[in-house]
C-alpha cells in the first residue's frame, strides 16, 4: 500500500513532481499516496521550513512549484558537523562487530552515507577524536535475540549461571524483563524463581540458555528503570541505604565533575573537601569502589560500610606484612 511509505519516500516523489513542473497540489498528492491532504501539507511545510525548499503556490495553475533551482537530497538534512558525526559513528561501530544490533545499525548508516553527494576522508574526524574499544566479551547474538523474544512475549527462560566469586553453577528459571548494557557488559534483569527476587545476570556468565514454552505474568509493580537507578557499578543489593563518603580536597574536583549515581548529592565542606551522598542497595559495590581512593576517601555512614572498608584495609595490611605506618616514597 502506498500509505505505508515513510515521509522521506513521499518527499522524494513530491520533489520529482515539483522539478517536473507538474504543479501538484495537496489533493492530487493525497490521492497518489492514499493519505490525507493534511499529511501532504505537513510534508510540504517540512520541506519549506526545515529544509529550505523554495516551494510556492501558483494560484492560476492551482499547484505547487519551485521558485528557484533546488534539489531534494539526503544531505539536505545534515550539515557538515552532522555528516562527520555519522562517519565517526560508522567507524566506532566497527569495534562492535558481532554485538546486538550491529548489522541493523551498520546497514542503516551505510544507506545514509552512500546517499550523500560527497564524503570526507576517514581520518578527517579521527585525527582529532578517538574512542576506547570495548573491553568485555560480547554476548552470543543468537542468545541475545532469544532473550529479546522472551522479553517481548513474556516467556520464561532456563539458564545455567556461574557465580562470579565461587565459580559455582546453578540452574535458574527466570522471568526476563530487560536487557541492560553498562560499561561494555550486558545484563539480563529478571525475576529469579530460585532466589524469589529480581536479579541482574551477566550474560557472559550464562553457560546455557533455553527458552521455555511457559509464559509468566509480568509484575506490573516492577519498574526496570527504577531498578537500574538503584544499582551501583551495575550491582544490585537487597536493601536501600544512604551512604555518605567524605573525599579529600585533592579528590573533590573529580567528585564534582562526575555523575556517579542518579541519587547523588554533593555537600561542600569548609576545608575544600566534599561529602558524597548516595542512596544505593549494595554496600559491597560501594566498598570496592571507595577503596580505590585510599586515604582520600572516608566512609562516614553507614557504620556497616565503615566496618567493611576497615576490615578490608586490615586484610590488605596483613597481606603486605602488617605494615602499621606509611613507607617513605622511593
Amino acid at each position: 500500500m502506498l500509505q505505508s511509505r515513510p515521509p522521506l519516500a513521499r518527499m522524494y516523489t513530491i520533489d520529482e513532481h515539483l522539478r517536473g513542473r507538474r504543479y501538484p497540489n495537496c489533493s492530487s498528492l493525497a490521492n497518489h499516496f492514499e493519505v490525507s491532504s493534511k499529511t501532504i501539507q505537513r510534508d510540504i511545510e517540512y520541506m519549506r521550513l526545515m529544509l529550505g525548499a523554495p516551494i510556492a503556490y501558483d494560484q492560476k495553475k492551482r499547484g505547487f512549484h519551485y521558485e528557484s533551482e533546488w534539489r531534494f537530497l539526503p544531505s539536505t538534512f545534515l550539515d557538515e558537523r552532522e555528516t562527520r558525526a555519522l562517519m565517526a559513528t560508522k567507524k566506532v561501530l566497527a569495534n562492535y562487530v558481532g554485538t546486538p544490533y550491529y548489522d541493523e545499525v551498520s546497514k542503516a548508516l551505510d544507506k545514509v552515507l552512500q546517499a550523500l553527494p560527497e564524503t570526507l576522508p576517514e581520518h578527517y574526524f579521527f585525527d582529532v577524536c578517538s574512542f576506547a574499544r570495548p573491553t568485555s566479551d560480547q554476548p552470543d547474538p543468537e542468545w541475545f535475540a532469544g532473550l529479546e523474544d522472551a522479553i517481548r512475549h513474556h516467556l520464561k527462560v532456563r539458564i545455567r549461571y556461574e557465580a562470579n566469586t565461587t565459580g559455582q553453577q546453578t540452574e535458574r528459571i527466570v522471568h526476563p524483563y530487560r536487557l541492560h548494557c553498562a560499561k561494555d557488559t550486558w545484563y539480563l534483569i529478571g525475576f529469579c524463581e530460585l532466589r524469589g527476587a529480581t536479579r541482574a545476570f551477566v550474560l557472559r556468565r550464562m553457560k546455557q540458555l533455553d527458552l521455555l514454552d511457559e509464559k509468566f505474568v509480568p509484575d506490573t509493580s516492577f519498574n526496570p528503570d527504577q531498578y537500574i537507578d538503584r544499582m551501583f557499578n551495575s550491582i544490585m543489593g537487597n536493601e536501600e541505604q544512604t551512604v555518605r563518603i567524605r573525599f579529600s580536597a585533592r579528590q573533590a574536583p573529580w567528585m564534582r565533575e562526575r555523575r556517579w549515581h542518579p541519587s547523588q548529592e554533593i555537600v561542600e565542606c569548609g576545608d575544600g573537601s566534599v561529602e558524597l551522598l548516595l542512596t544505593i542497595s549494595s554496600l559491597d559495590a560501594v566498598k570496592s569502589w571507595v577503596l580505590q581512593y585510599g586515604i582520600d576517601a572516608e566512609v562516614i555512614e553507614p557504620e556497616g560500610l565503615r566496618e567493611m572498608v576497615m576490615n578490608e584495609t586490615l586484610a590488605i595490611s596483613a597481606m603486605y606484612g602488617g605494615i602499621d605506618k606509611p613507607l617513605s616514597p622511593p
